[in-house]
């Protein structure tokens, strides 16, 4: 992202603490707002590769969700941590009769189906690498602890384990991990406060998008390890005329940063 770019750190004030919002662009007649929610351990950084065009077509809004980044924690449940929080900074930035878009990563996209059913107003999602599908995944390898060696400021240490969970799971090669990925990947792990996983793994989002009539769009990466693209296809878009899958070749989970041109023109695509 070009540093010089249009970009408003926003906190809304919630309960006693606040959501921290990351604003690029300006409200547009001609398009509806686009929220982009990023994935666990993360930060609105997940989407730094893809904010600078994306505002070329639409207002972007993007938070750290609470308990992730600047923004607070406020509860460990996921409604009243997570789902209350957004609702209710979305409609003090946005006005609660506000139609928009929503796209999320990870985590996230479990968080947008969410969203999509309690706030009406939601035109179109997108769900890249989502979560919550409850189906088969491939891991590549256990996650490595990296809190003992951070503790001690053995940085030389945390680096190499954060290079490792990089490939393990989020990006499909070990040479595409750059020195920006790996700067946002240990940032965000170290804010994080909110315990997504066991949300993430328990499934439910097949019978959340029976619920919602929208349209849906959902991005994988090839060689995602959360997922098994097959069985999304066949669980989550076979059979349902309002729903689209695209599977980006050569890439990981974070499918967004390591395929940005790609994932950036599939998004303005489907949202114009």
């Amino acid at each position: 992202m070009n540093q010089n770019s249009s970009k408003v750190m926003r906190p809304i004030p919630y309960q006693d603490g606040y959501v921290v919002w990351h604003e690029f662009g300006a409200p547009r007649g001609d398009a509806l707002p686009l929220i982009l929610l990023h994935g666990g351990h993360g930060s609105w950084e997940h989407w730094i590769s893809n904010v600078e065009a994306l505002s070329k077509h639409f207002y972007v809004l993007v938070p750290d969700m609470p308990g992730y980044g600047e923004s607070s924690l406020f509860d460990s449940q996921f409604q009243a941590g997570i789902l209350d929080p957004l609702l209710t900074t979305i409609n003090a930035l946005l006005g609660a009769e506000q139609s928009f878009n929503i796209a999320g990563f990870s985590f996230g996209s479990f968080v947008a189906t969410h969203l999509a059913l309690q706030r009406k107003d939601i035109n179109k999602i997108a769900l890249l690498g989502t979560a919550g599908h409850g189906g088969p995944r491939r891991p590549r390898g256990d996650l490595l602890s990296w809190r003992s060696l951070y503790a001690k400021r053995d940085w030389d240490g945390v680096s190499a384990i954060m290079r490792k969970n990089l490939y393990l799971h989020m990006i499909s090669e070990y040479d595409r991990i750059d020195a920006l990925a790996m700067r946002l990947h240990q940032d965000a792990c170290v804010a994080a406060r909110f315990k997504s996983r066991p949300i993430s793994r328990a499934g439910g989002l097949v019978e959340l998008l029976q619920d919602y009539g929208g349209e849906v769009l959902l991005i994988c990466g090839e060689h995602d390890v959360t997922c098994v693209p097959e069985y999304l296809e066949e669980r989550l878009v076979h059979g349902h005329s309002n729903r689209q899958m695209e599977l980006v070749k050569d890439a990981g989970h974070w499918v967004q940063y390591e395929k940005a041109d790609q994932v950036n023109a599939s998004l303005i695509k489907w949202f114009e």
